[in-house]
């Protein structure tokens, strides 16, 4: 579905200029944007990030590359990257189209730096309106799970969690320790 949709998917979606709430847990040179599509976020982060976006999607990659980002095609579940070479991890509004959401949190675990940080923005189930796009994706077949930031942290072992919520996401910052 994303290979069909990408030429139209910032448009779509809008953008995500407004970096404010997770900007500040952004560290290092290295930052990969896990997920990260067209890169409609990573983006509007300073350059003076390497920034990678890691996708499934081709078509989502081209995108990304028309905008002068490094595009890797690749799976969360099997990063493409040595132990401990990333800085910080973004994932935004993906956690929940990847396969193994356990083998993700692993694999973020492993490829990034002791103290880096893995920030994951994501549809909070917990509130009416997503739990109705959670069951529209579902009508739609795409193989979408969401989870409560509650569950994350479940999975998340080796990792200190801080939880902020808004109106209808909630950013999880998970510290390696």
């Amino acid at each position: 579905m994303f290979d069909l949709i990408a030429p139209f998917y910032d448009r779509l979606l809008g953008s995500m200029e407004d970096l404010k709430p997770i900007e500040d847990y952004l560290k290092g040179p290295v930052l990969l944007d896990l997920g990260g599509g067209t890169g409609r976020v990573s983006q509007h982060i300073e350059d003076s990030f390497t920034r990678i976006i890691l996708d499934e999607s081709m078509n989502m990659l081209r995108q990304a590359k028309k905008k002068g980002l490094y595009a890797v095609r690749g799976y969360a579940e099997a990063l493409p990257f040595p132990d401990e070479s990333v800085d910080t991890i973004l994932i935004v509004d993906a956690f929940h189209h990847f396969r193994n959401h356990r083998q993700v949190i692993e694999e973020c675990h492993r490829v990034l730096k002791r103290g880096g940080t893995l920030l994951i923005r994501e549809p909070d189930i917990d509130k009416f309106s997503i739990k109705v796009v959670a069951f529209l994706e579902r009508m739609a077949l795409m193989r979408s799970k969401f989870y409560s930031y509650r569950d994350i942290i479940d999975m998340a072992k080796g990792f200190g969690a801080k939880v902020e919520r808004g109106n209808t996401f909630f950013n999880l910052i998970l510290k390696k320790i």
